[in-house]
């Protein structure tokens, strides 16, 4: 038995070097790359195909590892293919029946279905093969029927459905996409799955309209201490318990929130920090420690830093009180 594999990998060896020597003569084949590798001390390519493995598979695997395998392969070279796809199909069986359509190419299309995957490319208006979207839709199942919205495109879905969403893309009268490009994905932009925060991700995403009447209606009235707030609070659920010295942290996230508690005074935007002073008098927070111990305590200045609204309003009074306090001059009537 052991003879007989033996003879048949021979007989399989023997006609790939009088194939190859044969398309040397005519020019097809430099059999000159093959003169330089290693043998082999593993099963043969030769044997490898006369045992029923794929050609292709087994050529894509071992032709450039081993001089025996090289040899045999080149009588399976492909005229005219592209060297990263010498020997056709590498698995013809899976670029054939059901399971293939043409978005499998984006993952077959390199040795695995070359040669099949080649004639399902797409082109261009100017005939061009593609280089962008060049199989169509790379998930069909999802762009098309009750599972695809047009909304959907903002996201990956433009990705995905990339042959089906520039259908969708809503132009002016000028031919130019506008700027909310495609229509709001129903799902996610109404009813208790939306509210304004999720505008300053999905801006111009998929509830490009609905945030566009947010801010027109909603934003526009907003006063931030800093930055861009056209949508309210980013975190509403986190602001609504947040005390206004906590907003030194958390304007960016919390400013719908946070503007109402914003100070004019310099270095004392949002008021007093939460300190307590433990005495001997009893525990207080800043405005009941100056009204025991007195506002002179705002001469230190780690008291006057950590009660600055307090301190300010202390200051304050006491101008007044001076001001009230100075006799008013009035001059004699000649």
């Amino acid at each position: 038995m052991a003879s007989d594999r033996s003879l048949v990998v021979l007989a399989f060896g023997i006609a790939a070097i009088i194939v190859c020597l044969a398309n040397a003569e005519k020019g097809d084949i430099d059999i000159s790359i093959c003169e330089n590798m290693t043998e082999s001390n593993t099963t043969s390519c030769a044997e490898k195909i006369a045992n029923g493995d794929s050609p292709s598979l087994v050529c894509y695997r071992m032709d450039r590892r081993h001089k025996e395998c090289c040899e045999t392969c080149l009588r399976y070279r492909v005229t005219g293919e592209t060297e990263a796809c010498r020997y056709g199909d590498g698995e013809p069986s899976k670029c054939t029946g059901k399971d293939f359509q043409p978005s499998t190419c984006y993952y077959r299309e390199y040795q695995t279905c070359c040669q099949t995957c080649r004639q399902y490319v797409k082109t261009d208006t100017t005939g061009k093969q593609r280089t962008q979207c060049k199989y169509g839709d790379r998930n069909p199942d999802k762009c098309m029927g009750s599972r695809f919205h047009p909304g959907q495109c903002y996201n990956k879905e433009r990705y995905s459905c990339c042959e089906t969403c520039p259908k969708y893309i809503r132009k002016d009268r000028n031919g130019r996409d506008l700027e909310c490009k495609y229509e709001d994905n129903p799902k996610s932009c109404r009813g208790k799955n939306f509210d304004e925060s999720t505008c300053y991700w999905r801006y111009r995403g998929e509830c490009c309209h609905a945030c566009r009447r947010r801010v027109r209606t909603f934003g526009v009235l907003k006063s931030p201490p800093t930055g861009d707030c056209k949508y309210g609070d980013r975190r509403p659920d986190f602001c609504k318990s947040l005390d206004p010295y906590d907003c030194n942290n958390n304007e960016g996230s919390c400013c719908q929130t946070c503007a109402p508690f914003q100070l004019t005074i310099k270095g004392c935007t949002y008021g007093d920090f939460p300190i307590i002073f433990d005495t001997d008098e009893g525990i207080f927070d800043c405005t009941d420690y100056l009204a025991v111990y007195g506002p002179e305590q705002c001469e230190d200045s780690l008291i006057r830093d950590k009660c600055c609204h307090t301190c300010w309003k202390s200051e304050k009074t006491k101008n007044i009180s001076l001001l009230l306090a100075t006799p008013l001059h009035i001059p004699d009537e000649e």
